[in-house]
């Protein structure tokens, strides 16, 4: 009898709790809509919105709650099920559904019985040309029948013909490899390699299912990681900072004094743990992937303290070793304790630690504002921790956080005047030119803390102004009078001649609305940087209302430049510009009609 996982029952109560709390928030009446929503919050860390533009549950969804495109143009197809019990699977019927919903999409016979969320997705994806398809069924509770599993192997093997047998996969995530996801994505790790200088090549040795890397490492090297990464790097360590301890003072004096020659015969040093390492022969460095420092925690922040101090000498050498864990979790944690010093760190973005960043959260913390350089940096604040980051910014952090990734599109879509970047292509954000990305452009002297904050600030109300909506549509779901139910948050013109559409419009509108307003206040009203704030604070839902009924206008009184769906359309510098020139045309108009009377 197979043994049953004690942490299954403690998670699905910690599930059940949190898809509450989601329903509740959001209006969910069906149980797999909370579902989906903790799985995009919780395991892909996407916000609201971002759910909101994958979401195509409901009637005619063809079996597919989600469709979603990631960096990477892989398609993501989703089904949910959210059952009470944890013993309850996925029904055979339900993946039947599924297969021949794809059947019709992959053949585009999908379009006299998708609903019209579907549609607009499917129209999207239509535009691209996918590296790839996975079909993956999500459950709370168990998973796939064997009959189930039976037919989506046939179907996919039916789909592969000759192409590459991962350009179509299908997987089940039952309720233990949620778990496992949540409990790997909630460990703490740096997610951007580290590349180390060492000089000497490392010797490599393999032993069970992991390779072992001995090397040396100067001390300086050492004290700079800590310094770029702090306590995260040491998250792991099973003894926090001793301080001031015979034993720190005897590292820091060794790494200070006349015997610093000797410091790798003395000190025991540091192991690395990482999912994978690579030693490149020709730069003298080695990459370790997720990696975390699990012995030698006390002697990396003697290192630093002698280096903040200008006291570390340069012949400082540190012997060192990489474990591999390949994935690897019980592994991975019998390394971790067995090496008797470790934690984990949760940090890591693309350019995180590059000199503009570094700059520009100097700059926004002199504003008051605190810039999340590493997506989950301050998830785990300890109470000192956010005291202190608290009085970094003259603020309490509440409502005055701006993630990088976030502040990075806003300030794309407006200052930088490209929203499909911002939306559609938002990896090429951090990438360099030489690359194909833009990173160089829009982190250039042009960009300040002062439009950073006030782009966010303009996406901060849209996103509102979406959520609000989104909460609206919810409970409207099965009212025949959209117009009625939607005219206090859109208005009366806007409510009488478009609420057919709004619910595909509004999902996807943001950032393409947050470079329209910036547009319109910057090039029509000649409004002053250090006012847009201001005029936003007191006419944002004004604003968002007359641009939406701009857009929608266009649109309809213009087929040949809006054929496409609005999920495409709203991802589009070409639409966005002939609605900057339309607008632009509108407020000349009005302007010219002022005058003549």
């Amino acid at each position: 009898m197979t043994a049953v996982n004690p942490l299954l029952s403690l998670f699905k109560e910690q599930l059940e709790a949190e898809c509450k709390t989601l329903s509740d928030h959001h209006g969910l009446t069906e149980r797999g809509h909370s579902l989906l929503y903790w799985y995009f919050n919780r395991l892909h860390d996407f916000m609201d919105a971002d759910v909101e533009e994958v979401f195509c549950d409901g009637g005619g969804d063809l079996g597919i709650d989600a469709l979603w495109i990631d960096d990477d143009e892989l398609v993501h197809f989703y089904q949910f099920k959210n059952p009470q019990s944890i013993d309850k699977g996925i029904p055979t019927g339900d993946v039947d559904k599924v297969i021949s919903g794809l059947g019709l999409i992959l053949n585009r016979k999908h379009e006299a019985v998708a609903n019209p969320d579907l549609k607009a997705r499917l129209e999207e994806l239509y535009q691209q040309v996918p590296n790839g398809y996975r079909i993956h069924f999500v459950s709370s509770g168990a998973g796939l029948a064997p009959e189930a599993k039976l037919k989506l192997d046939t179907f996919v093997t039916a789909l592969k013909g000759r192409a590459a047998d991962s350009f179509i996969e299908w997987d089940e995530q039952p309720i233990e490899i949620l778990q496992e996801r949540f409990y790997q994505h909630s460990l703490p790790a740096v997610k951007d390699p580290l590349r180390l200088d060492v000089p000497v090549t490392p010797y490599t040795q393999r032993s069970g299912i992991a390779d072992c890397y001995l090397f040396s490492i100067p001390g300086n090297t050492l004290a700079e990681l800590y310094a770029q990464h702090g306590e995260g790097l040491l998250q792991r360590n099973i003894r926090v900072d001793q301080r001031d301890t015979a034993t720190n003072r005897s590292i820091e004096a060794t790494c200070t004094g006349d015997g610093s020659v000797n410091f790798l015969h003395f000190n025991n040093g540091v192991t690395f743990l990482c999912e994978k390492a690579f030693y490149d022969v020709f730069q003298k460095t080695l990459t370790l992937e997720r990696a975390q420092v699990v012995n030698g925690g006390q002697t990396i922040r003697a290192l630093h303290r002698a280096l903040e101090k200008r006291k570390l000498k340069s012949d400082v050498i540190v012997p060192a070793r990489a474990i591999t864990s390949s994935g690897h979790k019980d592994f991975a944690n019998d390394v971790a304790v067995n090496q008797n010093n470790q934690n984990q760190v949760g940090t890591g973005f693309l350019r995180s630690n590059d000199q503009r960043v570094v700059q520009l959260d100097h700059a926004l913390a002199s504003l008051g504002w605190l810039l999340e350089r590493r997506e989950g940096e301050l998830t785990s604040l300890t109470d000192t921790e956010r005291v202190a980051l608290e009085r970094r910014i003259g603020h309490h952090l509440d409502g005055r956080i701006i993630r990088l990734k976030d502040g990075a599109q806003a300030y794309t879509a407006t200052f930088y005047g490209q929203p499909e970047i911002a939306k559609k292509n938002v990896k090429k954000i951090f990438l360099s030119v030489e690359d194909g990305g833009y990173y160089e452009r829009i982190f250039s002297g042009d960009m300040t803390a002062e439009k950073i904050v006030i782009a966010h600030d303009l996406k901060q109300r849209l996103d509102d102004f979406v959520k609000r909506f989104t909460a609206i549509r919810r409970k409207a779901q099965a009212s025949t009078n959209l117009k009625t139910v939607y005219e206090p948050i859109l208005g009366e013109p806007l409510a009488q001649k478009h609420s057919d559409v709004m619910h595909q419009v509004i999902p996807q509108c943001s950032l393409f609305i947050c470079g329209t307003i910036y547009r319109e206040l910057v090039e029509i009203r000649k409004t002053a940087l250090k006012d847009i704030s201001k005029i936003v604070s007191m006419e944002a839902d004004e604003l968002i209302r007359a641009h939406l009924l701009h857009i929608i206008d266009f649109a309809k009184n213009n087929k040949d430049k809006a054929d496409k769906s609005w999920p495409v359309l709203l991802k589009s510098n070409a639409f966005f510009n002939h609605i900057t020139a339309y607008v632009a045309g509108v407020a000349k108009g009005r302007a010219a009609a002022g005058s003549a009377h």
